[in-house]
């Protein structure tokens, strides 16, 4: 058997239990209040830890104001891809 992982105080690796990563990804929108609610939820739900992304528009993709790149719902309505 192999030696386990060590991430903090947990042991990872077989005979172990899973180690939970939470995926916030960009959800937070660049909002702490939402970031720190999405990580109280991720903890709630029994996350050991949690990953997150920050990011800026202009580096995914081009700056195009053509139709087919507005967004029309969800938390990015009014954007533009």
């Amino acid at each position: 058997m192999k030696e386990p992982l060590i991430i903090g105080s947990h042991k990872v690796g077989e005979g172990y239990p899973c180690y939970f990563i939470a995926e916030m990804s960009a959800n937070h929108a660049g909002d702490v209040d939402r970031a720190i609610k999405i990580i109280q939820a991720a903890k709630k739900s029994g996350a050991d830890c949690i990953k997150i992304q920050t990011y800026t528009p202009d580096t995914l993709t081009i700056d195009c104001d053509k139709e087919y790149f507005q967004i029309s719902k969800g938390t990015w309505n009014g954007e533009k891809q």
